[in-house]
């Protein structure tokens, strides 16, 4: 069987769903992210300009980095990976990830800026990078792991789809 033969057969196997499911959780990840980063500005606007923590801006900083934290604990978890297991195993495990991830963030940034002397946009970028797929892999293969399992829904629609293939 030639090769072009086999990828075609191939075509719409449980790997390039997965591959698919995936490119779709990552496009997710990444709006879940802006969202994060709007909702954090939103709320340190709103703590320091209306609600009387103009002069504690480190404080309202932290509240506005748990405000959208949780958002993207809460929209990752429903809608970028579609998990419904144990809300609160998922939720330790969330903040244990994203303890990580600032101490991967900051220590990139140290890296590429202090070390490799790159200027601060690269290593802005690099840092962003670096947390960025460190969150999205382990959000994907450990906080959130029991999205990730085939449902009956998609096992079956890969059944029917084999049974139809010659």
């Amino acid at each position: 069987m030639t090769a072009e033969i086999k990828q075609a057969k191939n075509f719409g196997s449980l790997q390039d769903f997965r591959s698919f499911q995936t490119l779709t959780q990552i496009a997710k990840f990444m709006t879940v992210g802006a969202l994060n980063t709007a909702i954090d500005a939103g709320a340190y606007f709103a703590l320091t300009r209306w609600l009387g923590f103009g002069s504690a801006l480190v404080l309202a900083k932290g509240i506005a980095y748990v405000i959208g934290m949780l958002n993207s604990f809460f929209c990752n978890r429903s809608w970028t990976f579609g998990d419904n297991g144990n809300i609160w195993r998922a939720a330790g495990l969330f903040t244990l990830t994203h303890i990580f991830a600032l101490a991967i963030n900051a220590g990139t940034m140290a890296l590429v800026l202090d070390v490799m002397q790159f200027p601060e946009i690269v290593a802005l970028g690099a840092a962003t990078a670096a947390s960025f797929v460190w969150n999205f892999v382990l959000n994907k293969m450990v906080v959130f792991k029991g999205a990730n399992h085939d449902s009956t829904a998609k096992t079956e629609f890969f059944r029917e789809a084999n049974e139809k293939s010659p």
